[in-house]
């Protein structure tokens, strides 16, 4: 689901803008650790607030300045795209990314940063360091 920005949105994130704002909806301790450890390298300096449920994702959403939600498909999948839909209304300013890593165990998948999921990850980091709409 795609997310646009305005304008304003795009010029600030090339300039001398504040760092991003990542939220992580994570509740597993190993994966948080993952997610934040990749956050961290591939967008240095920005800061993250992480949640461990999607109903606190819901109600922090709404009042930060969050620039890209990363949820946690492992938590819940069925209600994922209910999460989406609500999101894109109530937290515009954010890129929803769904880490989803199921597929990073087939054959041929890639290993450990080339994993399917970590490249959509980064995919989405890129996406957020450019000002464009998120590619998921």
């Amino acid at each position: 689901m795609p997310h646009t920005r305005s304008a304003d949105r795009r010029a600030e994130a090339g300039s001398g803008a504040p760092p991003p704002r990542v939220m992580l909806v994570v509740d597993d301790p190993r994966r948080h650790a993952l997610l934040q450890r990749c956050v961290r390298n591939h967008l240095p300096g920005c800061s993250i607030v992480v949640v461990d449920s999607y109903l606190d994702a819901m109600d922090r959403a709404t009042r930060l300045e969050t620039h890209l939600l990363v949820l946690d498909l492992s938590m819940d999948s069925v209600l994922v795209p209910a999460i989406r839909r609500f999101l894109a209304r109530a937290a515009p300013q954010a890129l929803v990314h769904v880490f989803d890593d199921s597929l990073d165990g087939t054959t041929g998948a890639g290993t450990d940063c080339n994993r399917p999921s970590i490249v959509r990850l980064k995919q989405s980091f890129h996406a957020l360091a450019s000002g464009h709409s998120s590619p998921h």
